[in-house]
């Protein structure tokens, strides 16, 4: 399956399936956690996965430049930046927000490898509307790249597109034979979701093995006025690329939002108490602006008396977001041992 279409391997695979002991004892819930925070690209990151595909798409079509686009936070540009290095393809970043002074966290990073980074000035992101303005800004330097003879592969928002859903499609395999390994019958996957190529690539493995965990999509940001359809569009178009077609709405999808806050890249309470529960038992990291959000819908739904164990937590990375101000101040203030 990972063979056709075509990959460019960044990752090392099967990324760990590690059981969180301790964390479960607090909880009441057996929980094991699917480590795709750590692998090959500069701290990883679920968008590695994504970029196997889009990266051998935009090879095979003969680009010489990924122009991602995302806010100035975001994963997914530093992870196409490194890709891009590691390609030996020219790397431009559109991001939302006005140039700093100085950067930390993932803009840095991306910085350091090299990309051309290019500031679209949106204040924030707290609707699908200011995406949109974000993909017109994209749309806009590719133009004015093909008009300077460059040939750019334009990445949408997240890495979501059919290719880039590929990668969690065999990702979905990938747990099954861990699992398997391991003699575990979990009965729910929990990650973070935003713009719904994971989501999508995850349900259609499922579907696809016709069985395993079912998916639950925990949203940290909305990006697309109707993210059911969007989805639907990015599962039906890798179940076609893998030549195993699925219909229009054939697939059922589960993305919640109750832990979505104020909004994108605005920590929860919830999110920074199991946060500090996940670092202090197990010694494993998890991000407020993503993972944490997913994390506090595990914990929470686990405190309700609502989960049956095992399940999974998929860590999908997202590391540098604790070193943004609006993230690490309330962290600090918060200390330890107030999980």
């Amino acid at each position: 399956m990972s063979d056709n279409p075509p990959r460019r391997p960044f990752a090392h695979l099967p990324t760990p399936l590690e059981p969180a002991p301790r964390f479960s004892d607090a909880l009441g819930v057996e929980v094991w956690v699917k480590r795709d925070d750590i692998g090959s690209l500069p701290l990883a990151g679920n968008k590695v996965r994504k970029l196997e595909y889009l990266v051998a798409a935009a090879i095979a079509e003969g680009a010489d430049t990924l122009v991602a686009q995302g806010a100035a936070i975001s994963n997914v540009t530093r992870c196409t930046a490194a890709a891009a290095a590691a390609a030996g393809i020219d790397c431009h970043l559109v991001l939302g927000g006005g140039e700093p002074v100085e950067a930390n966290g993932n803009l840095l990073l991306c910085r350091l490898l090299g990309a051309q980074l290019h500031f679209a000035d949106i204040p924030s992101f707290d609707g699908a509307q200011h995406w949109g303005q974000l993909h017109a800004h994209t749309e806009k330097l590719c133009a004015h790249l093909r008009d300077a003879g460059r040939r750019p592969f334009m990445m949408p928002v997240g890495c979501s597109a059919p290719h880039g859903a590929l990668g969690f499609v065999v990702a979905y395999g990938e747990l099954l034979a861990q699992l398997d390994e391991r003699g575990l019958t979990p009965t729910q996957i929990f990650h973070a979701s935003t713009s719904g190529g994971t989501h999508a690539g995850l349900v259609l493995g499922r579907h696809l093995h016709a069985h395993g965990p079912h998916v639950v999509g925990v949203g940290a940001a909305v990006v697309y006025p109707d993210l059911g359809k969007r989805l639907d569009e990015l599962a039906v178009g890798a179940a076609q690329l893998l030549g195993h077609p699925v219909r229009p709405g054939e697939l059922t999808f589960n993305v919640r939002f109750d832990q979505l806050g104020d909004g994108y890249a605005r920590p929860t309470d919830q999110a920074n108490t199991a946060l500090r529960l996940l670092a202090q038992t197990e010694g494993i990291l998890t991000d407020p602006v993503y993972t944490a959000k997913a994390l506090a819908a595990l914990v929470g739904d686990a405190r309700a008396g609502d989960l049956t164990g095992p399940v999974v937590f998929w860590h999908t990375g997202g590391l540098p977001g604790l070193f943004e101000p609006q993230a690490a101040g309330p962290l600090w203030r918060g200390g330890v041992g107030e999980s």
